[in-house]
């Protein structure tokens, strides 16, 4: 009897030290793991900008914010306001500079990395979600955004981990887990709206789990959950949307939806941006494939949530106008999810191979085998692949690390100039923001779709610089900002420097402007 006690203590403390590695694994090394790789294989701190402009709208809006600046009615802005509050909030505790943004923007993608991979825990255990998760790291830009001071991976975090809840609530049927889940996805929205079309995701997923749990009361169920959702997802999005003033429908949608936003951009220009990204992870999917076949053929609809995001992101990318490459983030979350679930495949298959083969020799058998030796063929691919995937995001790195320089150089002349300086016109602020100076916060926003939705007229920048006299103006991109502001630029400023980044000019008497 004690023999018998004494094995079960032992086999209980094996169990308890299993279930703490397990937890550190997840939880710490993990996250911990993916961080320390972005730090050191992303140059987050020799890249002067890795986007053309959406770092520098946002590092400045934030700027202007934490300033005293109100958006929506001072501040002109076509995003929710919930990455501009956190960035402003992180600036006022670590300081105003790109690497502390990078760190937060950082933070927010392992908070992505670790609800995927315990996501993929749940249907594909311990070791492939791990791989998964490495899987997702690498795909193509997802490190680039990772370390970009932009507001897609923050939103795409909130909303996996408004997913992985509706996972857990999957095995626990708690119902707190659901409103838990419309909370985080009403953060997601108000950071970022492109996840939006997860919302009838969502719900589809609801109506799916209320089936196989609660055959015998189905409706009655999928209406409490359902509601449960909603009204969470809906009340945290209002509530936020009252406080920082953000129910504006014609910055946050007529912006964004204006026929003439789409003017820039062809579905044939979509169309070959969204199949140049797939091609970079074209392993994944090759592995995609026939795991979806095995999902339909095997009618395992607890594991197709990916299978229908994955298709919804793709159409509405290939239709939508304009596609940006930080949209790919949308189809490679769910791609990898489902090379995640080929990768398992692959596993099975080489661990009981030899039963597999000693089955009866007959066409089902054999279709069956095909299908399932198809993904062991892939992981080996996959692993191929790794190493080239990681070199081309070296070749990128490189890329930025000598576009930096002449970015430099343009940044040193407007510091130069920073002493005599209280205002600066720019189609490109993230000069502004390394630079410490303020942007007129109603041209802080000058993106593709406010310039293209026609939301800013040439009488607008004429008053901006009547109002404001800027000592300094710098532009970096945009054609149609310069005709704009031809008549000012060239009566009343003196060009000063040019070179591959842009063009400066600082203003030659500030009284003479005062009467423009």
């Amino acid at each position: 009897m004690a023999y018998y006690a004494n094995y079960k203590n032992i086999y209980m403390y094996q169990i308890n030290l299993d279930k703490l590695k397990s937890f550190l694994l997840f939880n710490f090394i993990i996250p911990a793991s993916f961080f320390i790789f972005a730090i050191c294989f992303m140059p987050i701190e020799q890249v002067f900008q890795f986007d053309s402009s959406d770092e520098g709208i946002e590092l400045i809006k934030a700027s202007l914010h934490l300033q005293g600046f109100a958006l929506y009615t001072q501040i002109w802005n076509d995003q929710p306001p919930l990455s501009t509050i956190i960035f402003a909030y992180w600036f006022r505790w670590f300081g105003e500079s790109i690497l502390s943004a990078r760190l937060l923007v950082l933070g927010f993608s392992t908070i992505l990395i670790w609800s995927f991979c315990q996501t993929l825990r749940l249907y594909v255990g311990n070791v492939t979600a791990c791989y998964g998760a490495f899987l997702l790291a690498i795909s193509c830009n997802f490190l680039r955004v990772s370390v970009s001071a932009m507001i897609g991976q923050p939103a795409l975090a909130m909303a996996m981990m408004s997913i992985y809840m509706l996972m857990l609530y999957r095995q626990k049927l708690s119902k707190s887990l659901i409103t838990i889940s419309g909370t985080f996805l009403a953060l997601s929205l108000q950071i970022k709206l492109f996840t939006a079309f997860l919302i009838p995701l969502i719900i589809l997923e609801l109506i799916n789990i209320s089936f196989e749990k609660h055959s015998w009361q189905t409706k009655k169920h999928i209406f409490i959950d359902v509601i449960s959702w909603l009204a969470s997802c809906i009340c945290v999005f209002i509530i936020i949307g009252l406080i920082y003033n953000s129910l504006s429908f014609e910055q946050l949608f007529d912006s964004h939806f204006d026929e003439s936003v789409k003017t820039g951009f062809t579905l044939a220009k979509s169309m070959k941006l969204t199949l140049l990204f797939l091609l970079q992870d074209f392993d994944y999917l090759l592995f995609a494939i026939p795991t979806i076949i095995i999902i339909f053929k095997k009618r395992a609809w607890n594991k197709a949530f990916p299978i229908i995001w994955l298709l919804t992101a793709f159409l509405l990318i290939l239709t939508h106008k304009p596609v940006w490459y930080h949209h790919y983030i949308l189809i490679s979350i769910p791609l990898t999810w489902l090379a995640t679930y080929g990768v398992k495949l692959a596993l099975d298959y080489i661990i009981k191979r030899k039963s597999l083969q000693t089955k009866q020799n007959n066409l089902s058998n054999n279709f069956k085998i095909s299908l399932l030796k198809l993904p062991a063929y892939l992981l080996i691919l996959s692993l191929i692949c790794i190493p080239i995937k990681l070199s081309i995001i070296t070749l990128e790195n490189n890329k930025y690390i000598q576009q930096s320089q002449e970015k430099v150089e343009l940044l040193n002349i407007v510091l130069k100039h920073k002493q005599n300086t209280q205002w600066i016109f720019t189609d490109c602020p993230i000069y502004a923001f390394y630079s410490g100076l303020r942007v007129p916060p109603e041209v802080a926003v000058l993106s593709h779709i406010r310039l293209n939705s026609n939301s800013i007229t040439r009488e607008q920048f004429i008053s901006v610089f009547k109002n404001y006299r800027p000592e300094q103006a710098l532009f970096c991109k945009s054609r149609m900002i310069r005709n704009y502001v031809d008549t000012p630029i060239s009566k009343y400023y003196t060009k000063t420097f040019e070179n591959g980044a842009g063009t400066h000019y600082i203003l030659k008497d500030k009284l003479l402007i005062k009467s423009f």
